[in-house]
């Protein structure tokens, strides 16, 4: 098992549209077995300590959650009935930009969940989309105006 690295990780939990009640839940047999591989993690942690990113520098552990916890992460954001927004925690928060795709944890996932292409990668792009959006980012500077007080 894996080192505590001195800091609590806080995975958003599940919000489904406020709009929806218990028992108004439908969702495609589609959507239902996308977020099934993440749910086979047996919880080994062989993930977290073959990645390089938390193996090879100390700095890191308190800025970088690691493959298990971006698992969490992606079977939430993946799921069709999710309504939260954890981009900016993975970005902000739990140093998913640290991830350089070595694939490292994927090779050694005994329950064989495909960790990089199926959920850091997918999670990456659409953090970049929304922080680098060239329209976006002038949409938010534009808000952020808006709520300044006026000067004098």
């Amino acid at each position: 098992m894996s080192a505590n690295y001195g800091w609590a990780l806080h995975v958003p939990s599940f919000t489904p549209p406020d709009e929806l009640k218990p028992g108004q839940y439908r969702m495609r047999q589609a959507d239902i077995d996308r977020g099934q591989e993440f749910r086979k993690c047996i919880e080994r942690w062989l993930c977290q300590d073959v990645c390089h990113v938390i193996r090879d520098h100390n700095d890191n552990k308190p800025a970088y959650a690691g493959p298990r916890y971006f698992i969490r992460h992606a079977e939430l954001d993946m799921h069709p009935l999710d309504a939260r927004d954890r981009r900016a925690v993975l970005r902000e928060e739990q140093g998913l930009g640290l991830c350089n795709i070595t694939k490292c944890c994927t090779e050694v996932c005994p329950a064989g969940i495909k960790i990089t292409d199926n959920a850091i990668i997918p999670m990456k792009e659409r953090s970049a989309d929304q922080r680098y959006d060239p329209l976006g980012r002038v949409l938010r500077s534009w808000r952020r105006r808006e709520d300044r007080p006026p000067a004098g």
